[in-house]
């Protein structure tokens, strides 16, 4: 299986209880969260390819991206 890691950003209106919520889900799944961010509300989390239509389907989710290498030309 497949496991990439990918940028999740929550809605503006997701408290904090529910945010937390999705972090634990995500470790309890087996999910690593890499990073959190403090000037958006996101994570970073290393999880199986396979999950990311689950998440993205997540009330207090707001987007869910691939993490990548972005370059300014």
């Amino acid at each position: 299986m497949t496991s990439s890691v990918y940028i999740v950003r929550f809605k503006e209106e997701a408290t904090p209880a529910d945010v937390y919520k999705i972090k634990k889900d995500l470790v309890d799944s087996g999910a690593e969260i890499t990073h959190e961010y403090t000037l958006i509300k996101a994570v970073a989390v290393k999880l199986p390819d396979a999950e990311i239509s689950t998440l993205e389907t997540h009330p207090s989710v707001a987007q869910v991206e691939k993490d990548q290498e972005v370059k300014a030309y």
